[in-house]
């Protein structure tokens, strides 16, 4: 009997699509976009990858093979956005990266990005988009800048600059308001102790980003007049680091309304309860209530 013909499918052009927004997913969380199960989403990417639209790749101590769109498949992306293919600045460039902490960190950004999509989808809330870490924008020179990356003046330390990339920004409208968030996944490796790096210089950063209203740029990429401030989500490893964090944040020498800019939970909290429950604190320590992006509990 003849080999069973492949057959392109409109979801495969969707998956597609999200594959390349994404830029590399396991199959476990294409199954979470696009299928019922696990095994069926395999299948059907080893089917696009023999049939030459998708590529794969393993990286140390991830038990998963992760998936990226290939040259074939980038044109059925371009196709499926109504854009020239040079318009969806993709380079092979940019493909396969090796190091076990970044793909790690990687995904857990998209898992946050596929949670947040399916409980908007559930709930009766728009997201207006995300824009990750890695998108950029190339000078005439051919630097690539970070687009969220931005700079902000310590007025605590001598008018000291702090520059920060998030891991990612979104904005979501519910019943015709706005709200800007911004998006933090700590693993737990980073210094909390030291104000000159890691989260506490993320903190500072935030807190002065918040008084300067710079946060603003964002209005045009979301197609909104105006937001009223923004709330930082930290999503990290344990409750202790929890409390390390919003120790660190209440030290800042700013207001105390600055000082709650930042929400907090854990890993286990988003995959047990889900991200719109009531599980975030906030960073001022003396602030005892719970929150969900909803609003307080």
């Amino acid at each position: 009997m003849p080999a069973k013909r492949f057959k392109f499918t409109e979801r495969d052009s969707e998956l597609l699509v999200d594959l390349y927004k994404h830029r590399f997913l396991t199959a476990r969380q294409v199954q979470r976009l696009h299928f019922p199960s696990k095994q069926t989403a395999y299948r059907r990417m080893r089917l696009l990858q023999a049939a030459r639209y998708v590529a794969s790749f393993t990286v140390a101590n991830i038990d998963e093979a992760i998936f990226m769109v290939s040259p074939t498949g980038l044109q059925v992306v371009a196709e499926a956005l109504g854009v020239d293919r040079e318009q969806l600045k993709w380079s092979e460039t940019k493909a396969k990266p090796r190091d076990y902490y970044f793909m790690r960190h990687f995904l857990s950004i998209n898992d946050f990005r596929i949670t947040l999509k399916l409980a908007c989808e559930s709930a009766d809330i728009r997201l207006l988009g995300f824009i990750p870490d890695y998108y950029g924008e190339k000078s005439e020179r051919g630097v690539i800048t970070k687009y969220i990356r931005d700079v902000i003046c310590d007025v605590s330390a001598d008018r000291r600059e702090v520059s920060h990339t998030p891991d990612g920004v979104f904005a979501l409208e519910r019943d015709g308001k706005q709200a800007l968030f911004f998006l933090e996944i700590d693993r737990g490796t980073e210094v909390i102790s030291d104000p000159s790096k890691g989260l506490s210089k993320a903190l500072t950063f935030y807190a002065e980003y918040l008084l300067s209203g710079k946060y603003q740029r964002y209005a045009s990429d979301f197609s909104v007049g105006a937001f009223k401030g923004f709330r930082t989500l930290f999503v990290t490893s344990s409750s202790d680091r929890i409390e390390h964090i919003r120790s660190a944040a209440s030290a800042l020498p700013v207001s105390e309304k600055a000082k709650q800019f930042c929400w907090l939970t854990t890993f286990d909290q988003v995959d047990s309860k889900g991200l719109l429950q009531p599980i975030w604190k906030s960073s001022l320590l003396s602030d005892h209530a719970s929150y969900s992006l909803l609003g307080k509990r």
